[in-house]
């Protein structure tokens, strides 16, 4: 995990709320304070583990995508800005592959259930967060790490960091 502070916010959300920057991420969940709290979900479904008990896992086919919710995202911000604002970006599972594969970790696709960008606005400041989780405990964090200079490129060609 690593954290990122985008150098100029209005820059940042003009990617994140106006242009197509994110669209192709997912979207688990994410939260909008202004005089009222909305919240976007991506709908739990069942999922056993190997023990057989029961989890409440979003699947990626119950999680919009952020191209459907940037146009709400940016009816809620627009005008007056929000107090605050959260959300989790996850990259599609055909993505994952590909960013594992172009760091030479194509063997470690089949352990990662997913990576994330984690995005919080709160009292002025944004802070960009990175994720990786895994479908079984492991101390290699070599996908991890791989997803974390994946995003430091991504957001540094786009000249945000």
């Amino acid at each position: 995990m690593i954290r990122f502070s985008p150098k100029k916010l209005r820059e940042f959300n003009r990617h994140l709320f106006a242009e197509t920057t994110f669209d192709a991420f997912l979207v688990p969940e994410a939260h909008f304070v202004t005089s009222f709290r909305t919240d976007f979900s991506g709908k739990p479904s069942e999922a056993s583990s190997a023990d057989g008990a029961r989890e409440n896992v979003p699947s990626e086919s119950s999680c919009a995508d952020w191209a459907a919710i940037r146009p709400l995202a940016l009816s809620l911000v627009r005008g007056t800005p929000p107090k605050s604002f959260s959300v989790v970006l996850k990259l599609p599972d055909d993505q994952v592959e590909k960013v594992l594969a172009a760091a030479g970790l194509s063997d470690e696709a089949a352990s990662v259930s997913g990576l994330y960008l984690n995005i919080r606005y709160a009292k002025e400041e944004l802070v960009l967060t990175s994720g990786c989780t895994q479908k079984t405990f492991s101390l290699d964090k070599s996908g991890e790490k791989a997803w974390d200079r994946y995003l430091e490129v991504f957001l540094s060609r786009l000249g945000l960091i």
